[in-house]
């Protein structure tokens, strides 16, 4: 017998026991004994894993940048890049549970977002043809400390997991937990190509269901590239020091610009050009795919939100000619047109795409990166 359960019962192994003795005797003994049939765990420092999925391995803490490093980029920008969105772990293990306990910076969520997307990981089994949702982690909605069985019930065979991180907010400590006797080895990804996606909140990430489900995550498992999630919620104004940044990054294969739903149609006129002659500086020949902004559902009605999307994709278009005439190769463009379907049904809040919205960007999108990266 547990020697902790054997202790407390020979506190009450006497004659002239009392009712109230007695009862609160067969509370604990009932208590213990459910005790007793949970399974033992054994806990993942997440120290033992490497995160995935950054544009600089030396970030601190779950940051994608050293914010701190890049201290001209205005302070909006450096607090969003502090958010998981894009980041990921992968390991291996036999275990037939994965838990986890997390905490973020707060509990606050968005008002057009899913918690699982925003405070929330989602974990992926690797198949043969691919990688297979496996489970998620929902979080505490009252608390910023959070624990959550992802999957259980598995057959004790090893697996290989990759484990998105939240999207819309920093994530301050994670822990694993698996079957005491697992066994557990973390991995790292091998990618054919590497890319860039700088823009706004629908790069971030709103309104996916969930982490994985953001477009440059979905397009990284479809065609094995490290698609490094550079966006930043409201905040992609083509500012010279997002580019000098970015012009950090090595090894890069395409660079892609979904930034002009966050820019005035004066800022795309003012900033695009400089903004990809900065780029030119540190990645003369690399290809950049220049993306107007999605047709926003909002405007079906609202005039000025009409005139304004219209405005920006417009001036933008001009500038990318501009920078054709000016001399500037390997560019390439890709229109609005049908970006998120033509029924209106596309987005959560006529704007930010929901599932459906991401996966018919992806159908338009991603060939058109295949077909750069064969070029």
């Amino acid at each position: 017998m547990n020697l902790k359960l054997q202790n407390i019962l020979s506190k009450f192994e006497k004659p002239n026991r009392s009712y109230m003795q007695t009862k609160y005797l067969l509370i604990i003994i009932a208590l213990l004994s459910s005790l007793t049939g949970l399974k033992a765990q054994q806990v993942i420092s997440s120290s033992k894993l490497t995160i995935q999925g950054r544009a600089f391995p030396e970030s601190p803490a779950f940051h994608r940048i050293d914010t701190a490093k890049y201290h001209n980029l205005p302070p909006a920008v450096k607090n969003l890049y502090t958010h998981g969105a894009g980041l990921f772990v992968t390991f291996r293990t036999n275990s037939t549970q994965l838990a986890i306990d997390w905490e973020t910076a707060n509990a606050a969520l968005g008002n057009n977002s899913t918690a699982i997307m925003s405070r929330g990981f989602d974990a992926y089994v690797k198949e043969p043809d691919g990688w297979r949702f496996a489970g998620v982690a929902r979080p505490n909605l009252k608390e910023a400390k959070s624990s959550f069985t992802m999957v259980e019930n598995m057959e004790k065979t090893e697996k290989e997991f990759l484990l998105y991180f939240p999207l819309y907010k920093e994530l301050r400590s994670f822990q694993l937990r698996i079957d005491e006797d697992a066994t557990f080895s973390p991995t790292v990804q091998q990618h054919d190509k590497k890319i860039i996606v700088y823009g706004s909140s629908i790069v971030h990430g709103a309104s996916a269901s969930r982490p994985g489900l953001a477009y440059p995550a979905k397009i990284s498992r479809n065609i094995n590239a490290d698609v490094i999630n550079m966006g930043v919620s409201g905040n992609a104004r083509m500012e010279l020091a997002a580019a000098q940044m970015i012009n950090d990054i090595k090894d890069v294969d395409l660079i892609i610009m979904d930034c002009v739903p966050n820019c005035s149609p004066q800022q795309v006129t003012e900033r695009t050009f400089a903004f990809v002659q900065e780029l030119r500086k540190a990645h003369p020949n690399t290809p950049i795919l220049l993306m107007e902004s999605i047709i926003r559902q909002i405007g079906n009605y609202n005039l000025e939100w009409k005139k304004k999307r219209y405005e920006q994709n417009a001036n933008f278009k001009t500038e990318y000619e501009r920078l054709l005439a000016a001399g500037y190769k390997n560019l390439f463009y890709l229109p609005a047109d049908h970006l998120i379907g033509d029924d209106y049904e596309g987005t959560v809040d006529g704007t930010h795409p929901t599932d459906v919205g991401f996966e018919r960007m992806i159908k338009i999108i991603q060939p058109e990166i295949e077909k750069i990266l064969q070029q």
